[in-house]
């Protein structure tokens, strides 16, 4: 098994984008098929991940029932890879977006969009005039697929014309409730993590080449200028007229409550460039602001309820993506448009980001299969789920070979350089879809002693299952209960 930066035989440089034939949205459904694949590809991460694998599926009731679990981007970016193909183009492919009735009652409706193949699907309830429960159903699907693309119209930065683009240009502006509740999100984990989690990283990510799929690796002069922006604690966000003072200072006393923590973790992890030392320092500092974080997100949901909200980067040249939590948020969404509807049973696969509402519509748990980071077309182990989200990072899901070496798209914030972290993949198991889309990556990033004790200092709030170098698995106790594996597993209690 390789990892981030390992020598290979080949000279001339490959890129592994996702083809579009082989592995577009990992899991289109998570309730039937055993690893059935078609084709399809594009870039995700709003411009900067490509997903390249595709399940058509449908629920069953047969044990074998299960599509692989996807892998998603983390807080630099993400896409899914196939060594030695190149991606094609998603513009090139073209599906309906009309909803259709399963033979099972269900309805689903597949959706392009963040540069990703995406699949919905809800059960309604009888009623009078509805006697299937299918127009209800409908109704669902279509309202969550117009969130969807308002949200990708919103987030992309593939976009010149998107909000987030928008404020990358101009290094702040008049932004929406969703960008800024978005944000606040963002920098809540980042201190948390203790700086791993960072939408501030784009500036590096473009360095690489993985927003445009021009890889080439960075000189370290450019990265180190680059790096000097990553720092999303320096956004300020206030409401315009009398009231953007206040909001200011409401910020910047939540931030000096964790500043001496963080700042001091991300300072010995710099000059020690990644090393274990850095690592322990970092978790350190995230389980030290757990604390504070949590009124950071009070403070946050509360600032965030005026039209008129602004948002100042503080750093000249900072650029973010918020693609590391876009997709778990926008799943969560969904399940919330769903209930709005009626909806009690439910799913949604964004591009391998799957979150179930309740169980399936039978009472039976939902199946969800983790990708193999070894193969297209097997899997780790499957997961039951119910009204719970499932998402993976991996180094494997996009990566290029340069003059021999392998460079992945999990950058680490505190180096610039793809994470060396000894492992494969991580899942994170939650019910909150933004947690676990911004875990997946930071505990990738960690390596499995840190995320054993970022864990323990956040217990109730998810579970997770880390792949290492050698394929053993190690599954949080509540995670272990869920999984059905053949692999080789150490039950973290």
């Amino acid at each position: 098994m390789r990892r981030p930066a390992e020598r290979n035989e080949k000279k001339s440089t490959q890129i592994s984008s996702g083809s579009a034939v082989s592995r577009c949205a990992a899991v289109l459904l998570a309730a039937l098929v055993a690893v059935s694949t078609a084709a399809c590809g594009g870039q995700s991460a709003f411009g900067t991940k490509t997903d390249a694998r595709r399940a058509d599926a449908g629920e069953g009731s047969s044990t074998a029932e299960a599509v692989p679990a996807g892998q998603q981007e983390g807080a630099s970016a993400a896409g899914t890879a196939s060594a030695e193909q190149t991606a094609q183009p998603a513009e090139d492919i073209e599906i309906p977006e009309e909803p259709y009735v399963r033979d099972d009652g269900g309805v689903s409706m597949n959706v392009f969009a963040m540069d990703t193949y995406m699949t919905l699907l809800a059960y309604g309830e009888s009623s009078d005039g509805d006697e299937d429960g299918t127009a209800q159903a409908e109704r669902a699907v279509r309202a969550a697929a117009e969130e969807i693309h308002s949200l990708d119209e919103m987030l992309s930065t593939g976009n010149p014309d998107s909000e987030i683009s928008k404020l990358n240009v101009a290094g702040g502006g008049s932004a929406s409730n969703v960008v800024i509740k978005l944000i606040r999100r963002s920098q809540q984990l980042r201190r948390e993590t203790g700086g791993l989690f960072e939408i501030a990283i784009y500036p590096v990510m473009k360095l690489w080449g993985f927003p445009t799929q021009d890889y080439h690796v960075p000189e370290k002069e450019d990265l180190d200028k680059a790096l000097k922006l990553a720092d999303a604690s320096a956004i300020t966000i206030g409401q315009a007229g009398t009231e953007a003072k206040d909001a200011k200072k409401a910020v910047s006393a939540d931030t000096e409550g964790t500043a001496a923590g963080t700042a001091a973790a991300e300072t010995g992890a710099a000059g020690r460039a990644g090393t274990a030392a850095g690592t322990k320092a970092e978790a350190s500092g995230a389980a030290v602001s757990a604390v504070p974080a949590a009124g950071a997100e009070a403070a946050a949901s509360g600032a965030s309820k005026g039209n008129d909200t602004t948002v100042s980067f503080g750093i000249p040249g900072m650029e973010i993506d918020l693609g590391g939590i876009a997709k778990g948020y926008t799943s969560s969404r969904v399940m919330e448009i769903f209930k709005e509807q009626g909806i009690k049973h439910g799913l949604v696969s964004l591009g391998g980001n799957v979150q179930a509402l309740g169980s399936k519509a039978d009472g039976k748990p939902w199946r969800v299969a983790i990708q193999n980071p070894e193969s297209d077309l097997d899997y780790l182990g499957i997961l039951d789920i119910e009204g719970k989200c499932v998402i993976t990072s991996g180094g494997y899901e996009r990566f290029f070979i340069e003059d021999g070496v392998r460079y992945h798209h999990i950058i680490d914030p505190r180096t610039g350089y793809p994470a060396d972290s000894g492992l494969l993949s991580a899942t994170i198991i939650s019910e909150d879809g933004t947690l676990a889309d911004g875990l997946s990556t930071s505990l990738f990033i960690m390596g499995k002693e840190e995320a054993e004790k970022y864990w323990r200092a956040h217990p109730g709030t998810f579970d997770y299952i880390l792949e290492d170098t050698d394929g053993t698995l190690y599954v949080t106790k509540g995670a272990a209960g869920l999984l059905t594996t053949e692999a080789k597993t150490v039950v973290v209690q």
